[in-house]
């Protein structure tokens, strides 16, 4: 995954990827400044952190659902650093476009931040592990839309990522 092959879905989380390293607290950190634009405050949305922690599934992983958030950004980062995947695709018919599947396979330092209304689906790991999660709430709003796909793609080992990203 870079920048440019991931960049129509959303943003890679990684002090590579700050647009500015700023010296703070008296030189002795770095802030890696203005890493990923977030939309989080759309119709009156919160912004949130919260964690998911996320366990392996079966392989071969089956793709059976993917999911969009219609409003707002949703961004996710690893809090050890294990490897995992992403799989998103683009949008056709208002629906999930399974012909332009991509899967990632993310290293466990990078996050990712999906922009609004992105299919991906929900989330892939290799071992049990867990992602803070920053994101938008409101009352009794029901942003997420989550489909069943109309066929299902089998993903067999977290090594095939790289071929699939490369279709």
């Amino acid at each position: 995954i870079n920048i440019d092959n991931f960049s129509e879905f959303g943003h890679l989380i990684h002090k590579e990827t700050a647009f500015e390293k700023i010296s703070i607290n008296q030189g002795t950190t770095v802030r890696h400044h203005d890493i990923s634009d977030l939309e989080l405050t759309n119709e009156n949305g919160i912004p949130a952190i919260s964690i998911f922690s996320g366990s392996p599934r079966n392989i071969p992983i089956e793709i059976k659902i993917m999911e969009k958030h219609p409003i707002g950004s949703q961004s996710f980062l690893p809090v050890q650093n294990i490897n995992w995947l992403i799989v998103v695709s683009k949008e056709k018919n208002n629906m999930p476009d399974l012909d332009t599947l991509r899967c990632f396979h993310m290293q466990g330092d990078v996050g990712i931040t999906y922009n609004k209304n992105v299919w991906h689906h929900p989330l892939l790991v290799r071992k049990n592990q867990d992602f803070w999660i920053v994101y938008r709430i409101i009352k009794n709003e029901k942003p997420l839309k989550i489909i069943g796909t109309r066929q299902s793609v089998r993903i067999n080992t977290f090594h095939i990522a790289t071929y699939l990203a490369s279709r």
